[in-house]
């Protein structure tokens, strides 16, 4: 299969659209296929194999640390001489509009996977008229789409609701073998945390306003009895170094085996969103055996099952503080997080993949009966 992967964000930036973009590379590659890329900015040009087609772009104007590219001048030129089966939409915003635009004059099947609350970001940063604007024009958007996936059967029945048709599910999967408990460097990531002896508390996310970073803080100022850990980067770091209590430490980037080790070495998995369609972090501490304790919204109150894997406040979340603080004095937590693991234990990434590869081939051969047609 060939396949003309069009992501909204990709490297050198890391955050959940480049991570499953990078997963998918990964399998293509291990089942032969062939893929090519487009992605906004400066970056990469060349991935697993695969080459990366750099789109000048503008940044930081409608969200810090976004790269905007409203034209892809030759993406059609490009992608007839490739000749896809399928052009996969990563999160599609701007750039997806151009690649779907392309696809669709080629007589190409165009699939859009819903990764990014777009109303929430519209409304965190621009208000309720922004939002109402962006959900009018993402719903005409899909609607064009061939198909549009959501990658849980919650974030489905709440884009059908929103008015989207052909509506399809398409999870994640997670690498059980990388993020594991017991982790031989787990001992030495204990000494990221704040000293203390207080329950080790993990955060992994971006650092933006949508992801609830405030409420940790507050979280922790309230609860120093517990010992916090940020990983991540983005456009809160430094507000967030001003306002962290002596017991919240960030701990920047960390990938790979560096990640699972600082997963492996917590007690307890915090997540403070309230925006997320999935939360691929979530699958990842628990795989790691960690209880999560986040917000019943969007993915989250899907992949957390309450008072057996980890434990939900009702949205916005502004019991989170007291849930976790309770959660952390259960004596049951390694029996919390051995259930955590058991619940991601068969959602591999080969599975995953290899399912929405099925749905694109019978795509793509729908597509080759029409043009014969």
């Amino acid at each position: 299969m060939r396949l003309a992967i069009i992501a909204e964000s990709f490297l050198p930036r890391v955050n959940g659209v480049t991570r499953t973009v990078t997963a998918l590379t990964a399998h293509l590659r291990r089942r032969g296929h062939r893929a090519l890329l487009f992605a906004p900015g400066t970056g990469v040009e060349e991935y697993d194999g695969f080459e990366v087609v750099r789109v000048p772009g503008i940044s930081g104007v409608l969200y810090p640390d976004l790269t905007v590219s409203p034209l892809a001048p030759g993406m059609r030129h490009r992608l007839r001489d490739f000749d896809p089966d399928v052009v996969h939409l990563a999160s599609p915003a701007a750039l997806g509009v151009c690649g779907a635009w392309a696809a669709r004059r080629l007589g190409v099947p165009v699939v859009a996977h819903y990764q990014t609350d777009l109303l929430a970001y519209a409304r965190a940063y621009g208000g309720s008229l922004l939002a109402l604007a962006a959900g009018a024009a993402e719903r005409r958007f899909h609607n064009r789409c061939t198909v549009t996936y959501a990658p849980t059967p919650p974030m489905a029945e709440e884009l059908c609701r929103r008015g989207f048709e052909r509506v399809r599910i398409s999870g994640r999967g997670v690498d059980t073998a990388l993020f594991r408990p017991g982790r031989p460097g787990a001992l030495a990531a204990r000494g990221l945390w704040p000293a203390g002896d207080g329950p080790r508390v993990l955060c992994v996310s971006r650092l933006a306003r949508e992801k609830g970073l405030g409420r940790v803080v507050r979280i922790a100022s309230e609860h120093p009895e517990l010992r916090f850990l940020v990983v991540g980067i983005g456009p809160m770091a430094d507000e967030l170094r001003r306002t962290a209590p002596p017991t919240l430490r960030l701990a920047g980037l960390r990938e790979g085996e560096d990640l699972a080790d600082v997963y492996a070495a917590a007690d307890l998995f915090l997540h403070p969103a309230s925006t997320e369609t999935f939360g691929q972090v979530i699958q990842e501490a628990m795989a790691s055996g960690l209880p999560v304790v986040g917000v019943r919204a969007g993915g989250v109150g899907w992949l957390v099952e309450e008072g057996l894997t980890g434990f939900l406040a009702e949205p916005p979340g502004d019991g989170l503080g007291e849930i976790l603080a309770a959660a952390a004095r259960r004596p049951d937590l390694p029996e919390l997080g051995a259930a955590a693991r058991r619940a991601v234990a068969g959602r591999s990434w080969a599975a995953t993949f290899d399912a929405l590869l099925d749905d694109y081939a019978a795509l793509a051969r729908g597509r080759n009966h029409r043009v014969a047609a």
